[in-house]
């Protein structure tokens, strides 16, 4: 039950992961009731990650931004790998009931984990998993990589569509917009509270008589960073600095009874990879992981920004029907106040109108921003709506 990236695939995952982690040991009681369109709130040595990734050989000549968003990326895609294994583990620890497949389930666990929280930083995780997946399935299909229908996981493209799933589900006011974004159907949206409620409720009724109480004592976790072999070196230098396994093994003591203790380690594998080891009772992640999530990021971006590859006017489309979900605004009252035909404002969205620099302009003061943002890709700072381009990695 490999978590393992197909394809190809420095980041190290921020304090903003930690962050996560820590709302997790919190509980529901710092829960929140964010606007998912608000960015999340900067993190103690985001700047700094950002900075250190210039010396990584793909990101040298990339913008302090672009780091940042790169660094958000992996924080994301990292969190969502270990809180996936940690699935596993229970569920293998605990000899808990699986209807199902199981690595369906392990998604699950780590999108209603997340999901409980509510809180920005916890939302903005899920949205950068769920985009990684889009990231992966459009990078095999131009690879021309076949789709393993047989394995034991879901297709990328699958899996990317449930994280929105569970998340419009959870509530679907807020993430109404998410859905809008990605194009998944009104009809699917409205079956996703009743797939919320279920993996909820059973992961909920599943860990109950796990559930650690405060008089109980905390089972052992050991930690274990070991080598990062080369170029890997970063990787494994930045997590034992922010503590990361340290993070995750605490969560794990504070809230579950264990069988017996086990191991969290990180290594340098020769691969992308990360998995619950029964036999030697470890939860193994690979420093290649961090390195393949870099990797994905870079790559897709760059193509999706050439020609041939994402048409002007569906990028254009995507981006203002995303705007203009957002601010609450019909198609009327955007083409009102753009000055611009409705009919041809309506065909624009469907991506079947390209526009003129002088209709740019006016839909840019239309949503009070510049004309270049309406052609571009969202950055993953900007909102919770944000476009993973349909399209799937591996675990």
């Amino acid at each position: 039950m490999a978590y393992q990236v197909e394809g190809a695939r420095s980041v190290w995952p921020s304090l903003a992961v930690l962050a996560c982690v820590a709302l997790l040991g919190a509980g529901p009681g710092l829960a929140q009731t964010p606007q998912p369109h608000a960015p999340p709130p900067a993190q103690p040595g985001m700047d700094e990650a950002a900075t250190d990734m210039g010396g990584h050989a793909r990101l040298k000549d990339a913008s302090h931004r672009k780091r940042m968003e790169t660094v958000e990326f992996i924080a994301g895609n990292m969190l969502f790998v270990v809180l996936h294994e940690t699935a596993h583990t229970l569920v293998t620890e605990m000899g808990l009931p699986v209807l199902g497949r199981e690595e369906d389930a392990a998604d699950a666990y780590a999108s209603v984990t997340m999901l409980k929280l509510g809180s920005r930083l916890s939302y903005h995780v899920l949205i950068e998993a769920a985009k990684g997946w889009f990231l992966s399935a459009e990078r095999n299909e131009r690879q021309g990589n076949m789709l393993a229908f047989y394995d034991e996981h879901g297709l990328d493209w699958q899996r990317a569509y449930q994280i929105v799933c569970l998340m419009v589900g959870s509530d679907p006011d807020q993430f109404k917009p998410l859905a809008d974004w990605v194009q998944m159907p009104e009809s699917r949206q409205e079956t996703c509270q009743g797939d919320y409620s279920n993996a909820s409720w059973s992961w909920d009724t599943a860990l109950k008589p796990h559930r650690r109480t405060g008089d109980q004592p905390k089972a052992k976790m050991d930690v274990v960073y070991g080598e990062g072999k080369g170029k890997l070196d970063v990787y494994a230098r930045a997590f034992r600095t922010i503590g990361f396994l340290e993070a995750i093994a605490d969560y794990n003591a504070d809230n579950f009874v264990w069988r017996a203790p086990f191991t969290l380690e990180m290594q340098s594998c020769g691969e992308p990879d990360a998995h619950w080891d029964l036999q030697a009772r470890k939860l193994l992640v690979c420093y290649e992981m961090a390195e393949e999530f870099v990797q994905l990021y870079q790559d897709i971006p760059a193509e999706n920004t050439s020609p041939g590859k994402m048409a002007p006017s569906e990028m254009l489309a995507r981006n203002i029907r995303r705007l203009r979900l957002q601010r609450g605004m019909s198609t009327e009252k955007m083409a009102a106040e753009a000055g611009l035909d409705h009919a041809w404002c309506a065909r624009m969205e469907r991506g079947q109108e390209t526009a003129t620099a002088s209709q740019l302009e006016k839909l840019a003061r239309a949503f009070r921003m510049q004309s270049s943002d309406l052609i571009a890709l969202p950055r993953s700072t900007e909102t919770a709506a944000k476009s993973p381009a349909p399209g799937r990695l591996k675990q």
